[in-house]
C-alpha cells in the first residue's frame, strides 16, 4: 500500500458514516444468478468503484484526471476479465490515480456546523467490502475520509452558494457515438452515479437503485440502435416517480408515440380523461368530451403503454406528465373515440405539432375581488414584491383564495412564500425540512429547518399587516414544486383551509446533468419534507377538504374548486 498522506490519518473512514444505510444484496462473482453473466457483473462492479472513486479521488475533484478516459479505457479491460482478476485490476487503476492529498484540511462550513443528527445518509456504500472487493480494493476505497473545503472549479459536481449541485463540468461530444457500446454504458454510468450521489429520494423509492444496476446494465449492452437506448434510459428514469425528472430537447417521444398531436387540452375526472380546452376552431372535439380511444385502440391501454415513459409521481394518480403525451399519433389524421352527451363518436381530428399541456385554469389578472367581497390572489401572474399593493387593495375583504394550482411568481428578491405568510401567519415557525446534497460526503444529505421568517430582514421596509379573515388555498396536481413549498408555508397558518386534490409530489430544486451525446437529464437535487419530516414527495400533499373536477362541471365551464372556496369562505363568515 501506499503512504496515505497526514490528512488522511486525521479523517473519519467514510465507510463507518454509511453503516446506517441498509445493506443492497450485492452481486459478486460467486452470485448463484444465473441471469446476468460474468460480464455484467463486472461492469457492475465497474460502475460502483468508478462513481465512488470520481466523487471522491482528488485526481478528478482537481480535474488532474479526466474522469471518462479513465472509465472508457477501463470498460474493455473490466468487461472481459476473469472474476478473481477485476479486483486487481481495479485496485491497480486506483494507485495509478496518485496520492490523495487536498492540499487543505479547512473543512467545508456546511458539514463542520451540521450536528450528526441532521445527516442522512443516501447512498448506498456497503458494497465496500473484503467479500465483494477484496482486501486491497476495500482498504483503497475505505480510507477516503469527509473531503476538505477545496477548490472545485473543474471537479465533476461543483456547488451554488445555496448548495445546490452543479454539474456543469460533465464533458459532452460532439461526436458521441451511441452505437457503440463503451459509450453506451458511459452515459448510464454517469446517469447512475449522479443520482446514486446527489438525488435525495432514494430511500423512497420502491426497487432499491442499487439492485437495478445489473439489468441496467444488461439491457444497455443488448440493445440495437440508438432509439431503444433511449427507450432503456426512459425506463430507468421513470423508476425515480419525480415529476421533476426527465430528458430536455428529448426526441423520444416523437419517435415512439408521432408528433402530431390532438389540439386539446386534457384533465382526469371521475377517473376519466376529459377535454378541457380545445386549442383550434376546426377540431372537431368539445369541451366535455370523455376520450374513450386512440386510433382504435382503449385509452387506458394507451395510458399504460405511454405512463411508463413518463415521470409520474403516482401512476393511478398523476396525469401531468402523461396528458401532453397520450393522444399523439404518428398519423396527421387521427381517429378519436368519445362519449358525448351518452353517445359514442369517432371523430378525424388533424394533429397539431405544437406542444399541449394538461388543463388548468388560467388567470390573467393578478388579483381581483370576487362577488361577496372575496379576494383572489394568482400566483402565477403576482411577482413576490407586487403582493405588498395587492394585499393593501384586499386588506378589507370577506375572505382570500389563493390559486395555488399556479406556479408561484418570484421576483428579484423576495419569495413568494415569505411574504404572503407574513400577512396571514399568527407567528413565524418551521414550516419544511430541506435535505441538501452535503459537500464533503457524497451519497449523504444536510439538513436544514426552514421557517416564514427566512426573509424577515426585507420585510421591515413594508407596513405588513395581519389578515385574520378565512384563507383557502386551492390546490390540485398542477400545484408542483414550489407551489408545494408554498402549500407547506401558508398551511401553518390557524386561517389557512386547503381545498382540492392532492399535490404533485415532486419538489426540490432542479439540476441539469449533461449526458455524453449533449442532452440534458433534469432531476430534483434538494429534498423537501414537512415541518416535522413528514413525506411530501411521491405521495403529495393531501387538502385539508377533497374537491374534484365533475365531468359535467367541466363541459359547463365551471370552475367547481373555486366555486367551493367561495362557499366555504361564505359559511365561515356567517358563523
Amino acid at each position: 500500500m501506499k503512504k496515505w498522506t497526514r490528512l488522511l490519518a486525521s479523517l473519519l473512514c467514510i465507510c463507518l458514516l454509511f453503516t446506517s444505510c441498509a445493506p443492497a444484496e450485492v452481486s459478486d462473482e460467486k452470485s448463484t444468478d444465473l441471469k446476468y453473466s460474468q460480464e455484467v457483473h463486472n461492469l457492475e462492479k465497474l460502475c460502483k468503484v468508478w462513481g465512488y472513486t470520481k466523487y471522491h479521488h482528488p485526481a478528478f475533484l482537481f480535474g488532474e484526471k479526466d474522469w471518462d478516459e479513465e472509465l472508457l479505457n477501463l470498460i474493455p479491460v473490466v468487461s472481459e476479465a476473469k472474476a478473481e482478476k477485476v479486483n486487481d485490476i481495479l485496485h491497480e487503476w486506483f494507485m495509478s490515480l496518485g496520492e490523495i492529498d487536498y492540499r487543505t484540511l479547512n473543512r467545508v462550513p456546511q458539514w463542520a456546523a451540521a450536528k450528526e443528527e441532521d445527516k442522512s445518509v443516501q447512498a448506498d456504500t456497503s458494497w465496500i467490502s473484503e467479500d465483494y472487493l477484496g482486501q486491497e480494493l476495500t482498504e483503497d476505497l475505505s480510507c477516503f475520509g469527509p473531503i476538505p473545503n477545496i477548490d472545485r472549479r473543474k471537479a465533476p459536481v461543483v456547488f451554488e452558494q445555496s448548495g445546490v449541485p452543479n454539474f456543469l463540468n460533465e464533458p459532452i461530444y460532439s461526436d458521441f457515438n451511441e452505437s457503440r457500446t463503451d459509450n453506451r454504458l458511459l452515459t448510464l454510468f454517469r446517469i447512475w452515479n449522479a443520482l446514486e450521489y446527489y438525488y435525495p429520494y432514494l430511500n423512497l423509492l420502491e426497487v432499491h437503485w442499487n439492485n437495478l444496476l445489473p439489468e441496467m446494465i444488461l439491457q444497455v449492452l443488448q440493445v440495437q440502435d440508438q432509439h431503444e437506448f433511449q427507450k432503456i434510459l426512459e425506463e430507468i428514469i421513470c423508476t425515480l416517480q419525480d415529476g421533476h425528472v426527465k430528458f430536455l430537447d428529448d426526441d423520444f417521444f416523437d419517435d415512439e408515440f408521432g408528433k402530431y398531436t390532438a389540439p386539446v387540452q386534457l384533465v382526469k375526472a371521475e377517473g376519466k380523461y376529459v377535454v378541457f380546452h380545445v386549442l383550434e376552431k376546426e377540431c372537431p372535439l368539445q369541451i366535455g368530451d370523455v376520450i374513450l380511444e386512440l386510433d382504435g385502440q382503449e385509452i387506458k391501454e394507451v395510458a399504460n403503454q405511454r405512463n411508463q415513459y413518463c415521470t409520474l409521481a403516482d401512476k393511478d394518480r398523476s396525469t401531468k406528465n402523461l396528458v401532453p403525451y397520450l393522444l399523439r399519433s404518428q398519423n396527421p389524421q387521427m381517429k378519436i373515440t368519445v362519449l358525448r352527451d351518452g353517445s359514442q363518436l369517432t371523430l378525424q381530428v388533424k394533429g397539431s405539432t405544437e406542444d399541449v399541456t394538461i388543463g388548468i385554469w388560467e388567470a390573467d389578472v393578478p388579483y381581483q375581488i370576487l362577488q361577496g367581497n372575496i379576494g383572489l390572489i394568482n400566483p402565477f401572474q403576482m411577482p413576490a414584491d407586487r403582493l405588498f399593493d395587492a394585499m393593501e387593495k384586499l386588506k378589507n375583504t370577506n375572505g382570500l383564495i389563493i390559486d395555488m394550482r399556479q406556479y408561484p411568481a418570484n421576483s428579484e428578491q423576495l419569495n413568494f412564500a415569505s411574504v404572503l405568510s407574513a400577512y396571514i401567519q399568527d407567528s413565524f415557525q418551521p414550516f419544511a425540512q430541506l435535505n441538501l446534497p452535503s459537500q464533503a460526503v457524497p451519497g449523504t444529505f444536510v439538513r436544514q429547518i426552514i421557517s416564514n421568517n427566512s426573509q424577515a430582514g426585507l420585510l421591515k421596509n413594508y407596513d405588513i399587516y395581519h389578515y385574520n379573515k378565512p384563507v383557502v388555498v386551492m390546490m390540485g396536481e398542477t400545484s408542483k414544486s414550489q407551489a408545494e413549498t408554498v402549500i407547506l408555508a401558508l398551511k401553518q397558518s390557524s386561517v389557512v383551509t386547503t381545498i382540492g386534490e392532492t399535490s404533485n409530489g415532486s419538489n426540490g430544486d432542479v439540476v441539469e446533468l449533461p449526458l455524453p451525446n449533449g442532452q440534458l437529464l433534469a432531476f430534483s437535487s434538494v429534498g423537501v419534507s414537512g415541518a416535522a419530516g413528514e413525506q411530501t414527495q411521491i405521495i403529495g400533499i393531501k387538502p385539508d377538504i377533497e374537491v374534484h373536477p365533475t365531468i359535467e362541471g367541466i363541459k359547463e365551464g365551471k370552475d367547481e374548486l373555486k366555486e367551493a372556496a367561495v362557499a366555504y369562505i361564505q359559511e365561515q363568515n356567517t358563523k
